[in-house]
């Protein structure tokens, strides 16, 4: 089994492209009211140009996934135990998907030089009785609050519709928009900046993040003891595949503020590894190094070596992080300012790699991987 069999990026990819090219005819409806021009489209947001101003608006929109469905999965086993202890496991599995919803639409900014100021929540349910235990609706807003502060950005606005037959009734529809300034414009990045010899720095995942969630779930309920499975560090499943996205706005926007010349930010989300080519330009990725992958991935790969799923490297790096959350591209020079503003943060920093002229591809040398995009 591939993570095509649940996920099929060659069927949803061609709507997304047919997208963009259907609604780019409505680009011109705002230009002449407010002088705004469209930036390239295609990138991780939206980006508009006040031609007045010196800074540009980013916008996107963007999904959690199904990692909540993990916490559904963890609550209604537990929530009905006697011991208060596992009533308090069962809420304490929604602290983090707040902050995973919110760092997938914020990191999307990130990668335009966007500094996010303001998400919107959309929550949806399939029976507002999902609401209520109030104690585990507690948890799951904490983590969009431990987002926006880690992001500096506020969250002034959200949605809570209830859309009975659409969403399943156990379940959330997690989801938001955000928006964030880009100032100077100089800063706006889409992949214009990357040059032949550029260093391809990463900076860890600690965990599945929320892609290729669809594979790991299903993976994890083959097991006898599904998410309840115990990892040789003596965490269970479920805790592992629930580590928190991490939030990296703050260090990458000290990065431009204090000089480093960015060329391209990457991050590693649905396409795995695929994602550094994302640029539309003409360049090899080289990779030199890969990182070990955190436990959880490797355990992933231990089960669903037993019950026939394909988790080959080639499959694995187009499907999970396996240890990158961000990508940053920069010239070589720039790796000491890096790697002061990430040792500030208590952050590591992997250098993966160089970029060389050639066919756009994505070459992952120790793994002897190769992804053509």
């Amino acid at each position: 089994m591939r993570y095509s069999d649940v996920v099929d990026y060659d069927i949803l990819d061609p709507v997304k492209r047919n997208a963009l090219e259907l609604f780019q005819s409505t680009f011109g409806t705002i230009e002449d009211r407010l002088r705004i021009r469209v930036a390239p489209v295609g990138e991780t947001a939206a980006v508009l140009d006040f031609l007045d101003y010196d800074f540009m608006l980013a916008f996107n929109v963007e999904g959690l996934g199904t990692k909540n469905v993990i916490a559904d999965k963890i609550y209604q086993e537990l929530i009905n135990k006697k011991e208060i202890a596992d009533k308090i496991k069962a809420r304490e599995a929604y602290r983090f998907i707040g902050q995973d919803t919110v760092a997938m639409s914020l990191t999307d900014l990130l990668a335009v030089g966007a500094d996010p100021i303001a998400y919107g929540d959309l929550i949806t349910a399939g029976d507002s009785n999902w609401f209520e235990d109030l104690e585990r609706v507690d948890e799951l807003l904490f983590g969009y609050k431990v987002a926006a502060e880690l992001a500096g950005c506020a969250i002034p606005c959200g949605e809570t519709p209830t859309l009975q037959n659409v969403v399943y009734p156990k379940t959330l529809d997690l989801a938001g928009a955000s928006v964030g300034i880009i100032k100077p414009k100089s800063r706006f990045m889409y992949g214009q900046k990357i040059k032949d010899g550029d260093c391809i720095f990463g900076l860890p995942s600690g965990g599945i993040c929320s892609n290729g969630v669809s594979k790991a779930r299903t993976i994890a309920e083959k097991l006898p003891e599904g998410y309840f499975t115990k990892l040789p560090n003596d965490r269970e499943l479920g805790q592992e595949l629930l580590t928190p996205t991490p939030i990296y706005v703050r260090p990458v926007i000290e990065m431009l503020d204090k000089g480093v010349d960015l060329h391209y930010v990457a991050p590693i989300t649905g396409h795995g590894w695929k994602k550094i080519a994302r640029a539309r330009f003409p360049f090899t990725y080289v990779i030199e190094y890969v990182p070990e992958p955190p436990l959880i991935f490797q355990s992933l790969i231990e089960f669903g070596k037993e019950y026939d799923f394909d988790v080959s490297d080639w499959e694995n790096y187009q499907v999970w992080n396996m240890g990158v959350f961000l990508v940053l591209i920069a010239p070589e020079g720039a790796e000491e300012k890096i790697r002061q503003i990430t040792e500030r943060y208590e952050i590591e920093l992997y250098k993966l790699g160089v970029v060389e002229k050639g066919e756009k591809r994505i070459v992952i040398k120790p793994k002897s991987v190769i992804y053509k995009n």
